[in-house]
């Protein structure tokens, strides 16, 4: 079973735990539905509220690092607990998933998640090879990569590294 830590604005949000919740159900549904394996992980459920932010990342950054793959949540950008979070990620060579990807800028979403700029870009050559005109392959491909993402679809390619 892959363990995906969620990734997101927590401090601060009256909303937290609601937003956490609602994304958790989402995923751990659409998973089911497609007999995807998923657990996922909240940093809602690692800490208590009366934590400081401090005390607060101490806790989760033990149950980040330990999970297959992490998913970023709308609102990561804002959130100084969750960049750092993604740092570690990215140089602890943890895939990185977008449960909402941010499409008014790509580039963001392709530094943040590198598989997702080479499933980006195996789609464009897929649809050149098909002869499909240059603008329109890569609306397709933006298409695609927006619906990839509106399920756990994207948690697919995350390999669990148990023992390591």
């Amino acid at each position: 079973m892959k363990m995906i830590y969620l990734c997101g604005p927590v401090t601060g949000s009256e909303q937290a735990e609601y937003f956490f919740d609602k994304v958790e159900k989402k995923i751990n549904s659409a998973a089911k539905s497609n007999n995807i394996e998923i657990h996922t992980v909240s940093p809602i459920r690692s800490c208590k509220p009366s934590y400081d932010w401090y005390k607060a990342m101490k806790c989760c950054i033990p149950a980040m690092v330990m999970c297959d793959g992490i998913a970023l949540l709308n609102g990561w950008q804002n959130s100084k607990g969750a960049s750092l979070e993604l740092n570690l990620a990215q140089d602890l060579h943890i895939p990185v998933v977008y449960i909402e990807p941010p499409l008014d800028d790509l580039s963001d979403l392709f530094t943040a998640a590198p598989e997702t700029l080479r499933y980006f870009n195996a789609r464009l050559v897929q649809f050149h090879n098909e002869s499909v005109e240059e603008s329109i392959a890569e609306n397709r491909a933006i298409a695609e990569l927006a619906n990839r993402y509106l399920d756990p679809y994207g948690f697919e390619y995350i390999e669990i590294h148990e023992g390591e």
